[in-house]
């Protein structure tokens, strides 16, 4: 299986679905049980990010990655599974929000990655995963989200710079 790209490549597709965990399944996660719940699973360029080692932990953080779509800075777009993002070493995404792009760096376990989404396709799956949210029964995971201890969330607001505590506007 092909590395996820590393190096700057414009146009990857981000696909978003929503996994589902009902009746008799059971989905193990770091030695916890989730039943009747669902969660955002991504897939850049058709590769289920889940799939790789540096990932397969990793849950999605809905509201920061709707968030990411807006304006540029720092999002906890992933978390662990128990819902506190420094115990699987989750210090955010720095998101840079341009006119046709929408760019991640982050790192994971010690590993950098760098990702150029299109803008419109971006925002369209965000768009379309809240209207399937807005009909969906199971509540969705992660349900509580702890910040890393000195998270710093710097929005770009207008060409001004902004530094907001961890939860700053939710």
């Amino acid at each position: 299986m092909a590395d996820l790209p590393r190096a700057p490549m414009l146009d990857l597709w981000l696909t978003l679905s929503l996994e589902r965990v009902t009746g008799a399944q059971t989905l193990w996660m770091e030695g916890m049980p989730f039943t009747e719940c669902a969660f955002v699973r991504i897939a850049i360029d058709g590769e289920a990010l889940h799939d790789r080692p540096r990932f397969s932990d990793a849950w999605v953080v809905f509201e920061e990655l709707e968030k990411s779509a807006v304006a540029s800075g720092r999002y906890l777009i992933f978390t662990c599974s128990c819902g506190i993002a420094e115990d699987g070493g989750w210090e955010g995404v720095e998101v840079e929000v341009g006119t046709s792009t929408i760019t991640w760096r982050l790192e994971a376990e010690g590993e950098p990655f760098h990702f150029v989404f299109e803008r419109g396709l971006y925002v369209s799956e965000i768009e379309a995963l809240r209207k399937c949210l807005a009909q969906e029964a199971l509540p969705l995971q992660p349900q509580a989200v702890i910040f890393p201890e000195h998270f710093q969330r710097d929005i770009q607001t207008n060409g001004r710079e902004e530094g907001l505590p961890d939860d700053a506007g939710e």
